[in-house]
């Protein structure tokens, strides 16, 4: 015959498993839980700086529209350009400027704005930003109306030497990779309204 005894040592043995065996239930479930979470976060996480850096771009894109259709003819802050970068006159703040456009020694396509006094001091000068990390490829090209042949044209420099007018548009070719590691291409035509772009140095002037 079983003694109270016995009966409370086997009630104190299953209890014991028991709390084992659930104990064990909800540290399964708790990081399958938590792996489930860290995933999904990961996810979102990544999703979203794609997007910030897409709409980045979209911003960018906008920017340099704007102020390249809005440049004007300025004596002394020429239009000029070749494949890696682009410079030209601009109002910011209600103020003559300069703001140009290029690739730095890291890879990163930026933009600088110089105030009139320093476009001509020596050295860098200037407010900075850094718009579009790892470029692999930049390429700026010109259009010019030719008056030898009538035919409008690109040419892959803006040389004050040779032209003292502003292109007829602005094409730009970015090769760059995106936060997801994905090399992407950005390509954008700016046509700008006051540009003549006559290629005055086939014709001798």
């Amino acid at each position: 015959m079983v003694n109270h005894k016995d009966k409370l040592r086997r009630l104190k043995g299953f209890t014991l498993v028991e709390l084992i065996v659930s104990g064990a239930i909800i540290f399964v479930v708790a990081v399958t839980v938590y792996s489930v979470f860290a995933s999904g976060i990961r996810v979102w996480e990544k999703a979203n700086e794609v997007s910030s850096y897409g709409h980045r771009l979209r911003l960018f894109s906008e920017k340099l529209n704007r102020e390249l259709r809005n440049t004007f003819k300025f004596s002394t802050i020429p239009f000029e350009g070749t494949q890696e970068s682009v410079s030209f006159a601009a109002i910011v703040d209600s103020a003559v400027s300069r703001i140009s456009y290029f690739l730095n020694d890291e890879d990163v396509f930026c933009r600088r704005i110089q105030n009139y006094s320093e476009v001509f001091k020596k050295g860098e000068s200037g407010k900075y930003d850094l718009l579009i990390p790892k470029v692999s490829q930049l390429k700026f090209s010109y259009c010019y109306l030719d008056n030898a042949t009538g035919d409008y044209a690109w040419k892959d420099d803006w040389v004050r030497e040779e032209q003292d007018t502003i292109p007829q548009a602005v094409k730009i070719e970015l090769i760059f990779k995106n936060k997801a590691g994905k090399e992407e291409k950005f390509i954008k035509t700016v046509f700008i309204p006051i540009g003549t772009g006559e290629q005055k140095i086939e014709l001798g002037q």
